[in-house]
């Protein structure tokens, strides 16, 4: 009868091996992939806030004299404080684009590497935005006209379920690139 249940207690370790491990797996997979989801949102929502900021914000640029006073550090600050969970390096290649009627490029675009260049003060962070020459945004009635801004960035997600893949060198992470993007409408 001893004999009997060593048996079945050494079936159980196997059954509990080919099935436990698997579920581990898949259970940790579920997890990182909830991550990734929750930090790809916040990324996109942080550039919804910062594109909403700069059409409320930046409303005074359709009347003359144009009054245009929000800056990138200022929209860089509302993406910051939308984007919780995230490091401002980590937000790479944000670009500020405005579009004109028309759909027409109009002024000056500008990129910056992070968020955090965006966030510093100096010549990047104090450029008012949309910028462009004097005249730029201007028809002949003597309204600025610019109907549509983006706001876009990339956010690298670094999966550690990377390193669980057979193969895989020590601490070796997977990374995977979430753009995020937002345009957004003046409304006048």
């Amino acid at each position: 009868m001893a004999a009997g249940r060593s048996r079945r207690s050494g079936t159980a370790m196997i059954e509990f091996t080919l099935v436990g491990i698997p579920m581990i797996f898949i259970l940790i997979s579920v997890f990182e992939l909830a991550r990734g989801m929750w930090l790809y949102h916040t990324a996109a929502y942080a550039m919804r806030e910062g594109a909403r900021f700069a059409i409320v914000h930046g409303n005074d640029c359709n009347i003359p004299p144009s009054n245009c006073s929000v800056t990138l550090r200022e929209i860089s600050t509302r993406i910051r404080d939308g984007a919780l969970g995230l490091v401002p390096t980590d937000l790479q290649n944000v670009d500020f684009v405005a579009y004109n009627d028309s759909g027409a490029q109009v002024g000056t675009p500008q990129h910056c590497n992070t968020l955090e260049d965006c966030l510093r003060a100096g010549a990047l962070g104090d450029t008012y935005w949309p910028s462009g020459p004097p005249g730029a945004f201007d028809t002949p009635g003597g309204y600025r006209h610019i109907n549509r801004i983006d706001i876009s960035g990339q956010f690298p997600f670094r999966s550690a379920i990377a390193m669980l893949w057979p193969g895989a060198r020590p601490m070796n992470f997977g990374v995977f690139v979430f753009p995020a993007s937002s345009k957004e409408t003046i409304q006048y």
